[in-house]
């Protein structure tokens, strides 16, 4: 591994701003027209198994490069390039966030920044919705997610009845089902044997600790989220939100900061999780009783820990099937319905965040002018939750809004 390119990757994480889709292109012009490790074919067929598999898409096409250029050690060195610098800010954010409420400047900042990532998600839901639901079945499967989100159905069961839907109900004019890659029999196995290790530190940790403690929750939370993120990171936020708000570790609107964080650092937008970690840990929510930056930082690797190593872990398991396939139709149509459940469950994230700020005109403004602008300019992430925030904090007295609980409730 001397001949690993470690400053490179550390890089990537420095420059990977503007979410799933500038990290991808990033990747792309360094990784194939400038150093040509892989071919565009191959770069192509890479991010159409990222796309498909759980997890963060970005990361582990960053773990997959690395995997063919230097093998599994070097998707792992790879990722933590990546996730690094990302992981760091999310640090000094979520620490200046927990100090730093009652400075008058810091609610207006979040507040417009989260502004503007409500629209932002509501685009992502409509692109993902068209993108995924071309077949009624789907679109049917999507409007059945954000109607049960919004009755308070469990998403778990929704995509777990999604999927099985897709496997077992066939159409009637279907051609015999072609049988199942010995690539992807293999990818199985591996899986499982990858994946094992994770799940007994998890069982471990339950019953060491018991299920009802709070840190067991943010390793349950952090696993949950990444294994059934069909739907890419939003999807696993979505999950986020709603295991976050139940627990009391973070309201509506404070959710939508960690949003906030996740799109103005670096790196790969689940490391929102990592910030609700940090809360979670710096106010005593994680180890009843025991407060402070330790216990925040703890919080904040934790969830980071149990997010991308397993979604590191499902890629090299599945890396070969970039290069065959999968080989099972049955296999595409259950993700197919899971990924038109997920488009449903991203509009619903969208449309909680927009509610909390329904008795405030600006903020509905600026939600409806950041969607325009990511919709039909094309303007980066960044700097949408920039200008969201800049707004704000130039209108004069301080929307009620502002005014929240420590958890994150409507005062």
């Amino acid at each position: 591994m001397a001949s690993f390119p470690y400053l490179f990757w550390l890089r990537m994480g420095l420059l990977s701003w503007g979410g799933p889709a500038a990290q991808i292109a990033l990747l792309e012009q360094e990784c194939v027209e400038k150093r040509g490790w892989l071919t565009s074919a191959a770069f192509t067929r890479a991010l159409g198994l990222c796309l498909f598999l759980p997890g963060p898409e970005a990361q582990q096409l960053v773990a997959w490069i690395a995997w063919r250029t230097h093998g599994w050690r070097g998707a792992a060195l790879a990722t933590l390039g990546f996730v690094l610098p990302g992981l760091i800010a999310c640090g000094v954010l979520a620490w200046l966030y927990a100090v730093g409420s009652s400075w008058e400047l810091l609610p207006g900042v979040f507040a417009g920044a989260r502004a503007a990532v409500a629209g932002v998600i509501l685009v992502v839901g409509v692109k993902m919705l068209i993108r995924t639901c071309e077949a009624f079945p789907r679109r049917i499967a999507a409007g059945l997610s954000f109607g049960g989100l919004f009755f308070g159905a469990p998403f778990v069961f929704i995509a777990l009845s999604a999927g099985l839907h897709g496997w077992y109900i066939r159409p009637d004019d279907e051609d015999a089902l072609p049988p199942v890659s010995d690539t992807l029999r293999s990818a199985v196995k591996c899986l499982g044997r990858y994946l094992l290790p994770v799940l007994l530190v998890y069982l471990a940790l339950w019953l060491w600790l018991k299920h009802s403690h709070g840190y067991v929750q943010l390793v349950e939370v952090s696993l949950f989220a990444v294994l059934t993120s069909f739907g890419g990171a939003y999807a696993a936020l979505g999950i986020w939100r709603v295991r976050a708000n139940a627990l009391g570790w973070l309201g509506e609107v404070r959710f939508g900061d960690a949003l906030v964080v996740g799109e103005a650092t670096p790196g790969p937008l689940l490391l929102a999780g990592s910030f609700i970690g940090f809360l979670a840990g710096f106010n005593g929510q994680l180890f009843a009783d025991h407060t402070g930056i330790g216990l925040g930082l703890l919080g904040l690797v934790t969830a980071a820990v149990f997010t991308f190593v397993p979604s590191t872990l499902i890629l090299l398991a599945c890396a070969p099937l970039a290069e065959e396939g999968v080989g099972d139709r049955r296999f595409h149509d259950a993700l197919g319905m899971v990924s038109a459940v997920a488009a449903g469950a991203i509009l619903f994230l969208g449309y909680e965040l927009c509610l909390t700020q329904v008795a405030q005109p600006l903020f509905l403004l600026v939600s409806a002018g950041a969607a325009w602008l990511f919709y039909k300019q094309k303007l980066s992430v960044p700097a949408l939750v920039g200008v969201g925030a800049v707004i704000v904090c130039l209108v004069p007295g301080k929307p009620n809004l502002l005014d929240v609980t420590k958890n994150g409730s409507i005062k």
